[in-house]
């Protein structure tokens, strides 16, 4: 009998995923297999595939002999593995390298995977992400994320596109399920007819009904991870039906990682056709979109409300705006439109039929209208020169001027005032006078680049450049002459094939579209190089520049246009007036005090509330910060003279009084008050513990535990130490142990398990993070109520919402992972601001049950909404759209609902 060939082969370290390996083995056997069906594809695990044999290597080796591909669980210890090692080996020998599909589980990516496959493997490529699955038991279908990751590996291994996929997945579980639905009727027309029960019947219908619309929302779920690369617009939309079908987890995942993809990203713009043309005005109020049915589409940014006109039938291939968006021109094969917004009078200005390649500009004022045709079919004469036609338009003189001149194929024209019209190709730019045409000056040169190139024109046509594979050029056009060598900026970045590059007005900055995905260089500045990626879309064939803030953009992709804030990090993030001080590398992360409605934030000697700030001076910094029950209190320690202080923060920021007693410590690591600010309570970097009481907060005794809090370095981090609620227990994360002290009775208990990497208190509970788990203790610490799994490559510290439910914690890439304490579930994962140019860490606090707040040194304080009900809006608002009648049949199969508005 002829040995079984696999699809692949897994290769794998048994001490890390040893659990993990068998569970996904049989999900990507299983993903998209009909029911009837033992597996859709073969996988190779040597537990479960190998028969007894006392000859192990040359087992592996067969059959890996007979598997197409190799994946591989990458992780440190599989890096460091004998047999994963020799597998690997064996497999560069004898196969192909481009047939080894990378899975990280642990560690990152240039210490999991080892140096002789990164090397055969070329640049990084891409790679599965399935570090956050630390547990087999979250092997499971109804888990959407992990779909997406087993849809990644199995469309690679079946070679089968990832769409095409997922959907046959969707469609298999539907027709399951509705085999299921109508197993259950069955038994329930039985069970009616055996016991004549009618309400056995109804039991049985609501099973069926919930079993429908739990399948239904994970569809819509799985659909909505899907797209996240390709629509996220229409990911977005899928993605809150899915919550409103059935709030779960699975659906709220799904929902919240649609909101956290490409934060930038503030919302789409229907054009109603494919478009076709793009430009802005230069007040950044104004996009103007031609389409392929012959229309010309004007959307007011400010109002957010849109205006169109007819141009004729066939494509509008470029458009151009006036400064406040008032004029535009449109250009079709054989004229172009001109149109006068507020008085809606149109012009038509001619131009041969047969040069259906067109260029338009309009002066800041809209008093001149450019255009420029010239013949897609290459008519070119012998000296290089090309067939153009030049008309300009004059709105004050009510008159057309004409040039019929051979030139050098122009790029781009721009008139950036009423006296000069600016053409500019790779071999010279010439500027021209707009009423007669007459050649002003001419600038001759040689920018053109390699194949593989787009070149840019800022709206402003001040600079020029190109675009390419690891490099982009840019020119101002005010230079007197001009050579591929004599740029006057170049960055070793680019993309292999862009297709639309933009330019800002001041050169600093650059934004490139490559399948899809606009990157945005900054050209200028303390750090150059690639600043973000915006993605989410399958095409970008137009960018631009809007106005002179080069932190907005807008592109165009199928039949809607694409807002873009580098300023923002997600739709449901927002920006309290405050300001978090300047913070150095060393020092702890800002002190954020959050509660009763009263936010301050606190690094080195600087505090900010609200809009007002102050300064303790450059030889003192501030210790932890409370706020009393009123929220208009704020308690501090300023360090190193150990000075106690309570300060009025409600108009302004006050000091109202000096506590009686001063504080013993190098280091204040945590501070808590009762409610009715007569007891307090300091933890310094010792662990001693010291009570102040009355109202003038004298210091009333010291509970010594004299074991420095060090163990993660100098000075101590105020995660290590917490007190209560009520000013009662304080806890201390040791070195090798938990403590709580009881500040009325001075009785020290050492919490059971050793190690603690932070320690925080809700009003009802103490949280302890350790390696790998979060445990809910009461807040004497005598009963451990539960234990929350964790990912052990979380950093320590940890932030827990007031009524205990949410937890949030930082990654060593600045991602904010937030976790459901009630159900252990993942709800998704924040990128936070880019640390380019910043100093220290990140603090991270609640300022209520679903709002946490984030300091970054120097920049706005922010505060990410955790309210499922604004994530559903603020998606529909971001897509601007709803589901059609067709996208809910193609994703769902049944008859759509009568209303499909997004949010109802």
């Amino acid at each position: 009998m002829d040995e079984p060939a696999y699809d692949a082969f897994l290769s794998y370290s048994r001490a890390l995923d040893g659990k993990l390996a068998p569970a996904l083995y049989h999900s990507i056997q299983r993903f998209a297999n009909p029911f009837y069906r033992l597996r859709s594809s073969r996988v190779f695990l040597d537990d479960r595939s190998l028969s007894a044999n006392p000859g192990l290597w040359s087992s592996l080796e067969a059959a890996m002999g007979r598997s197409r591909w190799l994946i591989l669980l990458a992780s440190p210890e599989a890096a460091a593995s004998e047999w994963v090692g020799r597998e690997l080996k064996w497999w560069l020998e004898n196969k192909s390298a481009q047939r080894i599909l990378v899975v990280l589980t642990s560690g990152e990516y240039a210490q999991a995977v080892p140096h002789e496959v990164r090397k055969a493997l070329g640049e990084e490529p891409r790679w599965v992400d399935l570090r956050w699955l630390r547990e087999a038991g979250q092997v499971h279908d109804s888990n959407p994320r992990l779909r997406n990751c087993v849809a990644d590996i199995a469309s690679a291994v079946r070679g089968v596109p990832k769409d095409d996929l997922v959907g046959d997945h969707i469609r298999l579980h539907r027709r399951t399920m509705w085999l299921t639905g109508g197993a259950i009727a069955t038994l329930v027309v039985l069970t009616v007819a055996l016991l004549v029960a009618a309400h056995t019947a109804v039991g049985k219908a609501d099973e069926a009904v919930a079993q429908a619309r739990t399948a239904t929302a994970r569809g819509l779920a799985s659909a909505a991870v899907a797209n996240l690369r390709t629509d996220l617009g229409l990911s977005r939309v899928l993605a809150a039906e899915a919550y409103r079908v059935e709030p779960n987890g699975q659906t709220r995942a799904a929902l919240f990682e649609t909101m956290a993809t490409s934060p930038h990203l503030e919302r789409y713009l229907p054009v109603g056709g494919e478009v076709t043309a793009l430009a802005t005005s230069a007040d950044g109020r104004v996009a103007v979109a031609g389409t392929a049915d012959g229309r010309v589409v004007r959307w007011d940014l400010v109002k957010f409300r849109s205006t169109e006109r007819k141009v004729g039938p066939r494509a509008v291939t470029a458009v151009a705006t006036s400064a406040d968006g008032n004029v535009i021109a449109a250009f079709t094969a054989g004229y172009t439109l001109r149109w006068e917004v507020r008085s809606d009078a149109t012009q038509v200005i001619d131009t041969p039929d047969d040069l259906t390649r067109g260029l338009v500009a309009v002066s800041r004022w809209g008093r001149f209208t450019a255009v420029y045709s010239t013949s897609t079919s290459a008519e070119v004469y012998e000296n290089g020169l090309s067939r153009t036609t030049r008309v300009v338009h004059d709105d004050h003189l009510d008159r057309v001027v004409e040039r019929n001149d051979p030139s050098s194929p122009v790029l781009m024209v721009r008139l950036p005032d009423d006296f000069t019209l600016l053409e500019v190709s790779y071999n010279d730019w010439v500027r021209r006078s707009p009423t007669t045409l007459e050649t002003a000056s001419v600038v001759q040169g040689n920018a053109a680049p390699a194949n593989g190139s787009w070149g840019g024109l800022s709206d402003d046509g001040n600079h020029f450049g190109f675009s390419k594979d690891g490099d982009t050029r840019l020119w101002r056009t005010s230079q007197a002459a001009f050579g591929f060598d004599t740029h006057d900026v170049r960055l070793p970045a680019g993309r292999d094939n862009p297709a639309a590059v933009a330019i800002s007005n001041d050169g600093a900055r650059t934004a490139v579209a490559d399948a899809g995905v606009i990157y945005v260089y900054d050209m200028s500045g303390p750090v150059t190089g690639e600043r973000t990626r915006l993605d989410g879309n399958s095409e970008t064939p137009f960018v631009g520049f809007l106005g002179v803030d080069n932190n907005r953009l807008v592109s165009a992709t199928r039949d809607r246009l694409v807002l873009w804030d580098l300023t923002r990090n997600t739709p449901i993030g927002s920006t309290p007036i405050i300001r978090t001080p300047l913070s150095c590398s060393a020092c702890p992360a800002p002190r954020i005090a959050a509660a009763h409605g009263g936010i301050a934030v606190a690094a080195g000697s600087d505090v900010a509330v609200q809009w007002y700030r102050n300064s303790i001076g450059p030889d003192n910094r501030f210790g932890p910060l409370v706020w009393n029950s009123t929220g208009k209190k704020l308690f501090l320690v300023k360090m190193p003279d150990g000075i106690g202080e309570v300060w009025m923060a409600e108009h302004g920021l006050e000091r109202l009084s000096v506590w009686n007693g001063l504080v013993n410590a190098e280091f204040v690591v945590a501070m808590g008050v009762s409610a009715n600010d007569h007891r307090l309570v300091t933890v310094n970097e010792r662990g001693d513990v010291q009570v102040f009481t009355g109202r003038e907060l004298s210091s009333t005794g010291t509970v010594k535990v004299d074991r420095r809090l060090d163990q993660q370095g100098w000075p101590p981090a105020g995660h290590l130490a917490a007190v209560s609620a009520d000013a009662v227990t304080a806890a201390i994360a040791l070195p090798d142990s938990v403590f709580l002290v009881n500040t009325l009775s001075g009785k020290v208990y050492q919490l059971p398990g050793g190690k603690a990497d932070a320690v925080v208190f809700t009003a009802g509970d103490l949280f302890v993070q350790r390696d790998g788990a979060i445990e809910i203790w009461d807040t004497s610490g005598r009963f451990l109520r539960r234990t929350v799994p964790s990912d052990p490559a979380y950093l320590p510290g940890l932030a827990v919402s007031p009524d205990s439910k949410i937890a949030a914690q930082l990654r060593s890439d600045h991602v904010l992972v937030i976790t459901n304490l009630v159900t252990g579930e993942l709800v998704g994962q924040l990128r936070l601001s880019e640390q380019r140019g910043r100093f220290g860490r990140i603090g991270v606090a609640f300022s209520d049950d679903r709002s946490v707040l984030t300091a970054v040194s120097d920049r706005p304080l922010r505060r990410w909404d955790l309210s499922e009900d604004n994530w559903v809006k603020a998606a529909c608002s971001s897509a601007g759209r709803g589901l059609t009648d067709d996208e809910w049949r193609h994703f769902v199969g049944t008859a759509p609902p009568a209303q499909l508005t997004c949010g109802r």
